[in-house]
């Protein structure tokens, strides 16, 4: 009797721990297919012409020289080594109303420090809505086309990006008017392209059925277990 007991006690845990396993195998498909679409739909909803996945234009304004998003840290030389396919491409893109001259720009933090150095300019240090910290001073000795330390550049009339490809550094992003002047208004937006977005939300969404699959077998075949041991 004690052995019968012992053995259905091990037959019931073996069918729990089967169905366990399997709601939760299948929860993890689920996760997996729910993250295939999204990627898809983002890819499809935000790309565009050119390939790029862009945000919504935003108006940013200040009354100094340059408005920046400076300290954008992107590791190391670890990063460097990252193939580009993975680390894809970066847009930013500006403009100025009425279509006057304008220059935007991407350079590291120590290069455009120096160049900003006594500079009135204004720091954006949020999007929704715009914030800024104001760093005192005056107008820049040059031009910013006239400097040669960009990595990536634009400069003329209406919308001008600059692009580049990603590697690893401390980074800053500037816009300016063209000459150099004060009262600077730009609607900026940026943009990314990375060549295996698609691929991961396909291998995501073929994982998830094959994930989510298995779980439904384990379920399935802990069920079927509970009505041969009850007859």
């Amino acid at each position: 009797m004690e052995a019968h007991d012992s053995q259905a006690v091990r037959w019931t845990g073996g069918r729990v721990a089967a169905l366990v396993s399997g709601i939760v195998i299948a929860f993890i498909g689920l996760a997996l297919l729910v993250s295939g679409i999204a990627l898809l739909i983002f890819h499809g909803a935000t790309r565009d012409d050119d390939g790029y996945y862009t945000t919504g234009t935003e108006r940013l304004a200040t009354g100094a020289h340059a408005l920046t998003v400076e300290n954008i840290d992107l590791g190391g030389d670890a990063v460097s080594e990252v193939p580009e396919d993975l680390l894809g491409r970066v847009r930013i893109r500006a403009e100025r109303p009425g279509g006057r001259p304008v220059f935007v720009g991407i350079a590291r933090n120590d290069d455009l420090d120096r160049y900003l150095q006594g500079v009135r300019r204004a720091e954006v240090t949020d999007l929704d809505p715009p914030e800024y910290e104001l760093h005192r001073g005056g107008a820049p000795r040059r031009t910013p086309g006239a400097e040669t330390f960009w990595v990536a550049s634009a400069e003329g009339r209406g919308r001008q990006g600059a692009d580049w490809d990603v590697e690893g550094g401390e980074w800053s992003v500037v816009a300016m008017n063209a000459d150099g002047s004060s009262r600077v208004v730009v609607d900026a937006d940026v943009g990314a392209k990375v060549g295996w977005l698609v691929g991961a939300g396909v291998a995501a969404l073929v994982g998830g059925l094959l994930v989510a699959g298995g779980g439904a077998a384990l379920i399935a075949l802990a069920a079927r277990r509970s009505r041969h041991g009850a007859s």
